[in-house]
């Protein structure tokens, strides 16, 4: 295990790349999203050049209507071209409806693509703040997450508290039997922490064998119950499995940065006193 002056520096060196992971670009749900208000653009004009077609169609029949008359009253080369007219003006308005009718086609098709692109986008986004490994949220986009849970916090009064799980021993598991003995170690720790969380508090993946676990409505003694026994709940494996935690509560004022800080220090603390 590696000593407290290393553990401090390893944590210290995770704290210092929250800001710089939170801005991680997700170039391919942008794009998506541009295409979708693109593609809103293209039917919300179609939907207006089919309104004036509407517009000309109405009109075009208003006129036909103008030039009947009473035939009788009309000599025959005058009737005949009123009525030809009448004609050219009725098949206008027929073929300015058809083309309405196409253009709003072309306006729900536009709309339903649209619904495509951020149906795309949103899973693009889910999985691209998805750790691979585990399933937890990824550092950047987890601290965003947190940042919202802290904004609601502050705005509703209610407690929030953070635990930050230090998974012991990976380093050793990795060398002596493999990294994908480590792998499944990790899956087996964000499995245990799953079971005790739920559906709507947050889980991230910091580092390698780091896990921020962020729990709205909850007191620290609450969640100090909850993690105490987490340990004994991993599955054997070919080493000894255990985990390390601190908790800390948001305080008035407090950004993510401070809460995860505290908690990392608990974590410290707490070994240090072993």
């Amino acid at each position: 295990m590696a000593t407290s002056e290393q553990e401090r520096g390893f944590h210290a060196g995770a704290t210092a790349d929250y800001a710089d992971s939170a801005t991680e670009p997700s170039a391919i749900p942008h794009r998506r999203d541009e295409s979708a208000s693109h593609r809103d653009q293209a039917a919300r004009e179609r939907d207006e050049l089919a309104t004036r077609r509407d517009r000309e169609a109405d009109t075009d029949d208003a006129t036909a209507l103008e030039l009947e008359g009473p035939d009788g009253l009309l000599d025959r080369r005058t009737l005949a071209v009123r009525r030809a007219h009448d004609v050219e003006g009725r098949e206008q308005a027929s073929l300015s409806r058809e083309r309405a009718k196409h253009d709003r086609a072309l306006a729900a098709v536009d709309r339903e693509l649209g619904e495509r692109d951020r149906e795309a986008s949103r899973r693009d986004r889910e999985h691209a703040g998805t750790d691979e490994l585990t399933g937890a949220r990824r550092r950047g986009v987890g601290l965003e997450d947190l940042q919202r849970e802290i904004d609601r916090a502050h705005r509703t009064g209610e407690n929030l508290v953070a635990a930050y799980v230090d998974v012991d021993g990976l380093k050793a598991v990795n060398d002596q039997h493999g990294h994908h003995a480590g792998d499944q170690l990790l899956q087996d720790v964000v499995e245990v922490l799953r079971r005790d969380m739920r559906s709507y508090d947050l889980l991230v993946r910091l580092g390698g064998d780091e896990f921020l676990c962020v729990m709205p409505g909850l007191t620290t003694q609450q969640a100090r119950h909850r993690f105490e026994h987490l340990g004994s709940e991993l599955p054997p494996g070919p080493m000894l499995r255990s985990l390390s935690f601190g908790l800390s509560e948001l305080r008035d004022g407090e950004g993510p940065m401070g809460l995860v800080d505290r908690a990392d220090q608990n974590l410290l603390a707490g070994r240090g006193a072993r």
